[in-house]
C-alpha cells in the first residue's frame, strides 16, 4: 500500500487551491470561502483528494471549465493521482465565509475603498 502524510499533502492542496482566482472576484477560491472541505485518502493505491465546495452563483455558466482547472492544478501535486469535486449548497455561502487574507485581497484590489 502506498504510504503518504495526509495532512502534508492536504496543506499542499490548500496552497495550490490559493493559486486559483474566482472568476468574478479578485480572490483566491480558498480565502473566498467556497472550499467546505478538502479529504486526502488512499483509494485503490492511489492518493485521491476529495473536494467539497459550492459557488456563489448557482446559475455560474463557467462550473465546467472551473471544475476542470482546480482538478487540474490539485493534480499537479506530485503525490495526489485523482481528485474530485463534489458540489454543495448546504451551508448557503455568505460573505463572512471569506477569510481574513480575503478581506485583505479584496481591499487590495480596491484601495480606494475604506473599511
Amino acid at each position: 500500500m502506498k504510504t503518504f502524510n495526509k495532512d502534508e499533502i492536504n496543506q499542499k492542496v490548500i496552497e495550490k487551491l490559493k493559486t486559483i482566482q474566482d472568476l468574478e472576484l479578485p480572490i483566491n477560491i480558498f480565502d473566498l470561502g467556497i472550499i467546505y472541505k478538502t479529504n486526502v485518502e488512499n483509494s485503490d493505491n492511489k492518493v485521491q483528494v476529495n473536494i467539497e465546495m459550492t459557488l456563489i452563483d448557482s446559475r455560474c455558466n463557467s462550473t465546467k471549465s472551473f471544475t476542470d482547472e482546480i482538478i487540474s492544478t490539485v493534480q499537479s501535486i506530485n503525490e495526489v493521482d485523482i481528485c474530485t469535486i463534489k458540489f454543495v449548497f448546504t451551508p448557503k455561502w455568505e460573505i463572512t465565509m471569506i477569510s481574513p487574507e480575503g478581506l485583505e485581497q479584496l481591499r487590495n484590489a480596491n484601495p480606494n475603498k475604506k473599511d
